[in-house]
């Protein structure tokens, strides 16, 4: 066995392999926000905790992520806690698709002990104003109000804040 991972044959195919996955990646994503806005649209909304947010005047201070999930979706459960981690350090504006009314969305958020800001969208009229065809989706807005990047599925802790780092240096 270790011989054939000596190989340079073996090295060539496993090379390949990982180039033609990272291409699958990229390309169901970019399928899968082909049809995103250049502008965010405008978020005010009432938290489940009561409280009032504004994109806008979020976006003042530096730029936003803006993260779609359902408490229904496997993947969502993956990526929540990345998210939970990243609240603490960026602005994250968090909107549930479809997961029930407050109190259930509220209970779902205690017994996950995820701790981010939450927009209930019951009906899913949030995430249709967005263009949202699957969760979870992250978008990155930038200072400007510009949408800097849309990610789908499952992102890495590192791979959002790069994203966030550059919507702070590119706007």
């Amino acid at each position: 066995m270790f011989k054939r991972l000596k190989t340079r044959q073996f090295w060539l195919r496993l090379s390949r392999d990982i180039v033609l996955i990272i291409s699958i990646v990229f390309i169901v994503n970019f399928y899968q926000t082909r049809h995103t806005l250049e502008l965010a649209p405008q978020l005010n909304a009432t938290l489940i905790s009561g409280e009032s947010v504004s994109l806008t005047s979020m976006l003042k201070q530096s730029p936003v992520m803006v993260y779609f999930w359902g408490s229904w979706c496997p993947m969502c459960s993956m990526t929540s806690r990345t998210v939970t981690k990243l609240a603490k350090d960026y602005q994250v504006i968090t909107v549930a698709l479809s997961s029930g009314n407050q109190q259930q969305v509220k209970k779902y958020l205690k017994e996950n002990d995820y701790q981010f800001a939450v927009i209930n969208d019951p009906d899913g009229a949030v995430s249709q104003i967005w263009g949202v065809s699957v969760t979870p989706t992250f978008f990155i807005i930038n200072r400007q109000g510009k949408v800097s990047s849309v990610t789908t599925g499952i992102s890495t802790n590192w791979g959002l804040r790069f994203r966030l780092w550059l919507a702070s240096v590119n706007g």
